[in-house]
């Protein structure tokens, strides 16, 4: 089974938000097989830079700069309203993470749990006591898994 695990771009560091993180961690068995980047994460950096090309419209602006990074607000709510025409655009978004079978998060906007469900990941919510970097992390869900 390959999890994949939400980390900040020079580290294992747990990132909060599913949609905005850098980067993803994809372990197998507890290995950890590579990074990957979140190509959603990327959408929106271009977007930003190039508003009304790609994700649809910015999300910058939205107290604390876009999603909320982690930090502040309700995705789906101030930020992003849910609708199948955002929910296509992060399915897209999700080319690079075809052959995961599950993503521990913390935090996933409704846009995007949807997006990660339709493509048949399962998303998997944990809390930050879970682990602060992905080896913790993945460590403690499969250790609980066993029980």
């Amino acid at each position: 089974m390959k999890i994949a695990i939400p980390i900040e771009a020079e580290s294992t560091r747990v990132f909060t938000r599913v949609g905005r993180a850098p980067r993803f961690a994809i372990y197998e068995d507890g290995v950890l097989l590579e990074t990957r980047p979140n190509l959603h994460a990327h959408s929106h950096d271009h977007e930003e830079e190039h508003p009304g090309h790609g994700h649809g419209r910015s999300h910058k602006g939205h107290g604390g700069g876009g999603h909320g990074e982690g930090r502040g607000g309700r995705h789906g709510e101030a930020f992003e309203a849910y609708s199948p025409e955002e929910v296509e655009l992060h399915r897209k978004d999700l080319g690079n993470l075809n052959d995961i079978d599950v993503i521990l998060c913390r935090a996933v906007g409704p846009n995007m749990k949807e997006a990660l469900e339709q493509s048949g990941i399962k998303v998997v919510k944990v809390r930050k006591r879970d682990g602060e970097n992905a080896e913790e992390l993945i460590a403690n869900y499969l250790k609980e898994e066993k029980s």
